[in-house]
């Protein structure tokens, strides 16, 4: 049985386009990351903004990928792949990541100083932290896949304690101080 307030809180609810949605979602800053995984015709990375912490024990991140990327199939089909935690000065990294037209495994990489961890995804150079994780659980949620992963290795560089992460607000990278 539907009670007066449930009716009327239905009610309310309104279609949402996907300008206002992008509009709105793009009030909250996120921090940058470029996510590397490693398949067999070399390396592949894109940024991702949406990425998050889970849980401490066990270690647990989450990063959400389109649904039929490059990238979040390379991510599945290795079962691993790296977060990289991207400095102020890191935009125009942060912004070939994120072009569609990017190349694609080792070419994507060329003139990007790396190396590859454990899991043979790259680590790049010069950024704040990585964290090298395996894929415990995917979901799929909407036009993305949800990646739940465990930490197995991280590190973040003591020479960049003092040095600002990249943003991401209203549709562009912030890198003043």
């Amino acid at each position: 049985m539907e009670t007066a307030s449930a009716t009327t809180s239905a009610s309310r609810w309104r279609s949402i386009t996907q300008q206002q949605f992008r509009q709105v979602m793009g009030q909250f800053l996120t921090g940058v990351t470029i996510v590397t995984a490693r398949a067999e015709d070399g390396p592949h990375g894109t940024t991702v903004n949406s990425f998050a912490s889970l849980s401490l024990d066990p270690p647990l991140i989450m990063i959400c990928l389109r649904a039929g990327s490059r990238t979040g199939a390379v991510v599945a089909a290795a079962g691993a792949f790296t977060v990289n935690i991207l400095s102020r000065g890191q935009a125009e990294l942060g912004a070939r990541f994120a072009a569609s037209g990017r190349p694609s495994g080792h070419e994507a990489f060329a003139g990007i100083p790396h190396h590859l961890g454990a899991s043979g995804a790259p680590v790049l150079a010069g950024t704040l932290a990585h964290l090298e994780c395996r894929v415990r659980k995917t979901v799929a949620a909407g036009d993305h896949t949800l990646f739940i992963a465990e930490v197995f290795d991280l590190d973040a560089g003591s020479e960049f304690l003092d040095v600002p992460p990249l943003a991401f607000h209203q549709g562009r990278f912030l890198t003043t101080p």
